[in-house]
């Protein structure tokens, strides 16, 4: 048997977590294993009753708009759902990650954790299971897990330091998790590039699918998970008349909102500007060689420590705000990028075949 079940964040909403979820199973693929991914349901803290009535209270005087939201969120849910048959190898069934059974390991050569921020945004109730405590240590591998920032809770620390302690080769997405991983075990963790980065252009454009609302004119294209920045409408403003706007992931371009992860892929290929706050967006404009500008997350959670982390491995730090009038906004020159991207590559597949002591 060579089977390898991979522990990821889970959900049927998220584009960037999809498409890592995807690159983690070709590459897995490409040493010769079968694949699965885990599905778990993870556990939900319960606010105080107060804050739950004050949360219907403000949904019941938005209800028309939040109806709509509910019923876009829903959309895309089935359409991620439908997405991932024949594309996506997840287990049959949700496991509880909180009652994991002993020998639920047997069915694997190996467990894999990573990539996404499955180490910044688990309940730390979930440790064992992310940490894979369920396994045996030599069938314990890392690809690329990430903080999402660049420090942990002084209550979570030993939590965290216990659980990479029992893990003998650990590699992080970000110089910064290679530092945390320091301070809390005194191990040296191997930095990693975002299992996406491990695919080559075309693989992605064969992979992608055309969304049936497409324009057919140059668009610039938006993908922005906070509010669009000052900068962004600026750029809007000035070029909407010559090019055509489309808008993912936001409720006022309804027949965007629910693309499927193919159809995003194919949107990132052929826009003409790529405008985003999204880390998973860089890799892949830089993957699928699109002028793009990064903007800071406004109204979220910082994404300054995994986006500067991208933009300077492939010296792209010059991408970052531009406003309407910069020289090169549709114009950027990735001749350096793919053998960077070629690197880093080979850099993960030495630490995978260390890891599972791979000749």
């Amino acid at each position: 048997m060579k089977k390898i079940g991979i522990i990821t964040l889970f959900g049927y909403f998220n584009y960037g977590n999809r498409l890592q979820m995807y690159a983690v199973q070709q590459v897995y693929k490409s040493f010769g294993f079968s694949t699965e991914i885990i599905k778990y349901r993870e556990l939900k803290y319960k606010e105080p009753w107060l804050i739950r009535l004050k949360i219907f209270v403000k949904f019941f005087y938005s209800l028309k708009s939040n109806i709509i939201k509910f019923c876009l969120e829903k959309h895309r849910i089935h359409n991620f759902r439908k997405h991932a048959f024949g594309i996506f190898e997840e287990s049959e069934n949700y496991v509880d990650p909180l009652s994991i059974d002993k020998t639920f390991h047997e069915q694997y050569s190996f467990v894999s954790v990573g990539s996404d921020q499955i180490w910044g945004w688990f309940n730390y109730y979930m440790a064992d299971f992310v940490f894979m405590k369920f396994a045996p240590i030599e069938k314990r591998i890392t690809f690329s897990p990430s903080f999402g920032g660049s420090s942990i809770d002084a209550e979570y620390k030993a939590v965290f330091a216990e659980g990479i302690n029992g893990i003998n080769n650990v590699s992080v997405r970000e110089e910064s998790g290679r530092t945390l991983v320091k301070e809390l075990t005194g191990k040296e963790a191997t930095v990693l590039c975002d299992p996406t980065m491990c695919m080559t252009k075309k693989e992605w454009v064969d992979f992608s699918r055309r969304h049936k609302r497409k324009p057919d004119k140059k668009y610039i294209l938006t993908y922005f998970l906070g509010s669009r920045p000052v900068k962004v409408n600026d750029i809007l403003n000035k070029y909407s008349g010559t090019f055509e706007v489309v808008h993912l992931t936001s409720f006022d371009s309804p027949e965007f909102y629910a693309a499927n992860p193919s159809e995003w892929v194919d949107y990132i290929n052929d826009a003409s500007l790529f405008l985003t706050d999204s880390f998973h967006g860089v890799a892949f404009a830089i993957l699928l060689q699109t002028s793009f500008s990064i903007y800071g997350r406004v109204g979220g959670e910082s994404m300054h420590t995994r986006i500067g982390n991208i933009l300077n491995k492939f010296e792209l730090e010059d991408r970052y705000e531009l406003g309407p009038n910069h020289a090169s906004l549709f114009e950027m020159d990735f001749s350096h990028t793919e053998k960077i991207t070629e690197l880093e590559k080979a850099r993960v597949l030495d630490f995978l075949k260390t890891s599972m002591k791979i000749n």
